[in-house]
């Protein structure tokens, strides 16, 4: 059997030609029931991929946002219903990425254990991951909470994207 390494960045480091920064890695959603390589989540720069909207669509479900790790999959549908937060993040050109989407609510749990410092300690940040017709999960990384909020209220959205682990080699 022949053994092959490789090594990961620091989790906090600028991952170059991918438009942000390593925050975590996390294990990919199954497609028709088979298992997926796992995927390095990247966060954007603040100032360039960090918005304050609503989530949008309060009081009414929006089908397919209730993945807490499948991120692109429920912005992809908060897009379809024109959800404000995943509009803005996907029309966002970072590092010449435009897959820039809403993190899930396990994504970005995984990101405040991981590189809560990259992130503002003042308020909430939405996830992609929606409650009720009424709430969506939102991430503190002050002290790391998780809770949720009423759609319609304005908190941060931070635009990530992910990358097979593999890539991260190349």
């Amino acid at each position: 059997m022949i053994a092959s390494t490789f090594t990961l960045p620091a989790f906090g480091t600028v991952i170059a030609g991918q438009g942000g920064i390593f925050a975590a890695i996390l294990r990919a959603p199954l497609i028709d029931g088979v298992e997926q390589p796992p995927f390095a989540l990247i966060a954007s720069d603040a100032a360039e991929g960090e918005v304050k909207c609503a989530w949008g669509e309060y009081g009414k479900d929006v089908p397919g946002t209730s993945s807490r790790t499948d991120g692109q999959a429920n912005t992809d549908a908060m897009v379809k219903a024109e959800c404000p937060a995943a509009l803005q993040l996907r029309a966002l050109a970072i590092g010449g990425h435009t897959d820039w989407y809403l993190p899930s609510l396990g994504e970005l749990n995984s990101a405040a254990a991981n590189v809560p410092e990259i992130f503002s300690k003042d308020g909430w940040y939405w996830t992609s991951t929606q409650r009720s017709r009424y709430g969506a999960f939102v991430q503190d990384f002050e002290d790391g909470d998780s809770g949720w909020l009423d759609k319609d209220s304005r908190h941060r959205a931070r635009a990530c994207r992910r990358i097979q682990l593999d890539a991260l080699n190349a």
